[in-house]
């Protein structure tokens, strides 16, 4: 399942710069609102400006005649600036008349890039007061693990929404939080693995030969806790994408112009009798970008013993 979570993560990224076609000022909204999957329209340019998006269109005369926002139109070829060209939708358009497709892949860059972000400071705090924990002498050992044990405790949700409701919502703020309500479970299972390999021989002959803290753990306690490391971050990785989808749906997520696959479900909420697309294929790539990064890490996961120091 590696190779599945590599490309989808590298589509994620880069999907947006491949397929950039969001409305603009000059599309037409109103004939492109809600037009369902696997839908072939055409872009007309008027002599007037702006465009007019058609389906159904057909050469009539001395015109085109076609299906606008449920209505039937003609547009005779004195009005136009050009020949309609076709424009495809495969997984139709939002009540903007924004390709949702394009929506999406914005949508799961911007998802990923704030797990990533979030998770990146929660691994770099994890790691750092895990180890020091794991190295410290026991008031100083007692005093980080209470710390952790107070924030493991504490719903990194209600965190964010009382943040969110003293200094508005941003995407700084999402990633602030997540990281600095993610390191705890990180750090304990840190603490735990310096803990298992500080009395091994190469930990000892390291200490014995003189070597700093700093040196100790970026030469030989960072590679032995690397594997187990990856792991849990990797998962806290995927949750953290779906929190980043609910604070979204919720309302209190990122802010425009921000584009997150939960504000794209909320948005499809409301018309999920007439326009059942909008809200489930962003919440289908929510789950796949979940899966795909869980069951990445599946088989891996299942290391219980930490690696031996050489």
């Amino acid at each position: 399942m590696r190779p599945v979570a590599a490309v989808v993560l590298a589509l994620a990224l880069a999907g947006p710069f491949l397929l950039s076609r969001d409305a603009g000022p000059d599309d037409d909204p109103a004939g492109a609102r809600y037009l369902p999957p696997l839908t072939r329209a055409h872009i007309v340019p008027l002599r007037a400006g702006g465009i007019r998006v058609v389906t159904s269109l057909a050469r009539v005369n001395e015109g085109w005649a076609g299906r606008r926002a449920g209505a039937e139109v003609f547009l005779p070829d004195a009005e136009l600036a050009g020949r309609p060209v076709a424009r495809y939708y495969p997984l139709g358009t939002d009540g903007l008349g924004r390709d949702l497709l394009d929506r999406m892949l914005r949508g799961a860059r911007h998802s990923v890039l704030v797990a990533g972000a979030g998770v990146a400071v929660a691994l770099f705090l994890g790691v750092l007061i895990g180890t020091a924990a794991g190295l410290a002498r026991p008031p100083g050992e007692a005093i980080l693990m209470r710390l952790t044990d107070v924030l493991l405790a504490t719903p990194r949700f209600l965190v964010y929404l009382l943040c969110a409701a003293l200094f508005g919502p941003s995407t700084l703020l999402v990633v602030a939080v997540v990281g600095l309500t993610t390191w705890p479970s990180l750090a304990r299972l840190v603490r735990a693995l310096t803990r298992s390999l500080r009395g091994q021989e190469g930990i000892l002959a390291a200490r014995a030969a003189g070597c700093s803290p700093a040196r100790l753990v970026v030469r030989h306690l960072l590679p032995a806790l690397e594997p187990a490391v990856a792991v849990t971050a990797a998962l806290r990785f995927a949750d953290t994408i779906r929190l980043e989808a609910a604070l979204s749906f919720l309302g209190v997520g990122s802010p425009p112009p921000a584009v997150s696959l939960g504000a794209i479900v909320a948005s499809g909420r409301g018309v999920l009798a007439d326009a059942w697309w909008v809200a489930a294929w962003p919440g289908i790539a929510i789950a796949v970008l979940v899966l795909a990064v869980r069951s990445a890490v599946a088989r891996p996961a299942r290391l219980a013993e930490p690696p031996s120091v050489a």
